[in-house]
């Protein structure tokens, strides 16, 4: 079974065979992906089905009606982050009433009614109150981490846990990073993989079924960074970036074997003080890391020799993406580049906004200020950026090139008094899923019809 995690390179099949296979070979793999569990529609976890952001969905709208894109149905919610997973007609989210529970929430994709929902007390509460987890949803269960640490794998026919473990239950000398445990977990084959950010231990992979540690590491520091699972040197590797010393200006990107938790390789050449967007693979020898708070982002070159890594700084620069991960498209990155640095004082917000650059660290146009588009999360599709304004919540769609950004269609769609200066915190990333776009506004879930 192909878990929905797994890499399944489509175009490189069918564009590596004589045309006239083309059709039965495309058949062939459709009938894979269906009996695999995994659809092609599906965006069963944080940043979907391969964790880049990217869908490969089309016949979407490029432009809006002059009141706005269809709202198909829009529900309350606590305020909160965690973002959407979806998986054929189920739409599941994490929500938390404050100081009180954890809560993971089934809706209906095509009307947003509720279709059940799993509870879990939680004590206490993080700075910026609410849920941060996206759920991970797999054929059988569902997975999610609580603001403390608290990780469920929730049965999806009976909707309660087949089990449940507080990190610092299994792992006394673990501590919550210090806006809560915001990882989205990981889970590959029979493997979850978590992060305790203990003295001792620094990440573990347990056994998806039954919640039994099978190996752990040594200490990382911490992070609010989720695990990502890429293919370098033709083998898997989970990479995380963490910070030890904040006082000493260290970090660390660290890479695990998943089957037993060996270190493949580790670097302290990139540090941020808050760590927040997983690690972007940019080609077979190149990972692209970020972040905000000032501390820039790096290009890293990974090159195999033998069974050994070497890990080098190709190039550095002073902008960064604070929360979301950026994208690679067409041998170019994109990615917001606001953070609390220019986006608290007005005179530097046009050093912001979508920013692309090349792959040797040359900056080849930004938006600045027109749009800034604050921290909001994003989507690639169908050739066009889908952007939520992290401040207001405007959904915007452009065209992004080496040449500029093509503003194609916006809408208020939260309905926000956009005349206010201060950070709404739209920050929560979004999914996509047969042309139905999940948007959360703290305390406000949309689905939003882009197809033509």
């Amino acid at each position: 079974m192909t878990e929905a995690g797994d890499r399944i390179d489509i175009a490189g099949i069918l564009t590596s065979l004589p045309t006239i296979f083309m059709k039965a070979t495309t058949q062939l793999v459709l009938l894979f992906i269906a009996t695999s569990g995994l659809l092609q529609a599906d965006w069963p976890q944080f940043q979907g089905t391969q964790r880049t952001g990217i869908s490969s969905e089309t016949g979407l709208l490029r432009s809006f009606p002059a009141d706005g894109p269809r709202i198909l149905w829009e529900t309350d919610l606590e305020k909160g982050f965690g973002g959407c997973a979806v998986v054929g007609d189920e739409v599941f989210v994490v929500d938390r009433v404050m100081k009180e529970k954890d809560i993971l929430l089934c809706f209906d994709a095509t009307n947003g009614k509720e279709k059940w929902r799993y509870e879990s007390p939680s004590e206490g509460e993080p700075s910026f109150p609410g849920s941060r987890s996206v759920p991970t949803v797999r054929e059988d269960a569902v997975y999610f981490i609580g603001s403390f640490g608290e990780v469920h794998c929730v049965d999806r026919q009976t909707h309660t846990a087949r089990w449940k473990i507080k990190m610092a239950d299994r792992y006394p000398e673990s501590k919550t990073p210090r806006w809560g445990y915001a990882q989205c977990a990981l889970v590959t084959g029979d493997l979850v993989f978590v992060t305790p950010f203990g003295s001792k231990v620094g990440i573990a992979g347990w056994d998806r079924k039954s919640g039994k540690e099978l190996w752990r590491s040594g200490p990382i520091g911490d992070s609010h960074a989720s695990p990502t699972l890429l293919e370098i040197g033709g083998e898997q590797h989970i990479v995380l970036i963490s910070v030890i010393n904040q006082g000493e200006r260290k970090g660390l990107v660290t890479s695990y074997r998943p089957r037993d938790g060996k270190v493949l390789w580790q670097t302290d050449h990139y540090y941020n003080k808050i760590p927040i967007p997983i690690v972007t693979k940019v080609s077979e020898e190149l990972l692209f890391v970020t972040g905000g708070y000032d501390c820039g982002s790096k290009m890293l070159s990974i090159v195999k020799n033998g069974e050994l890594y070497k890990v080098s700084e190709k190039w550095g620069i002073k902008k960064g993406s604070q929360i979301h991960p950026p994208f690679v498209i067409d041998n170019h990155l994109y990615f917001l580049a606001n953070e609390n640095s220019n986006h608290r004082v007005a005179a530097r917000r046009a050093t912001g906004g979508l920013s692309c650059w090349d792959l040797e660290g040359k900056e080849l146009w930004r938006t600045g200020d027109k749009p800034f588009m604050g921290r909001g999360g994003s989507i690639y599709a169908d050739g066009m950026l889908i952007i939520q304004d992290g401040e207001k919540g405007v959904l915007r769609l452009g065209e992004a090139s080496p040449g500029g950004f093509k503003l194609l269609a916006e809408a208020n769609v939260f309905g926000s008094d956009l005349s206010k200066k201060f950070d709404l915190k739209f920050w929560s990333p979004m999914a996509l899923s047969e042309g139905r776009l999940y948007m959360r506004g703290q305390n406000r879930l949309l689905c939003v019809d882009l197809k033509k």
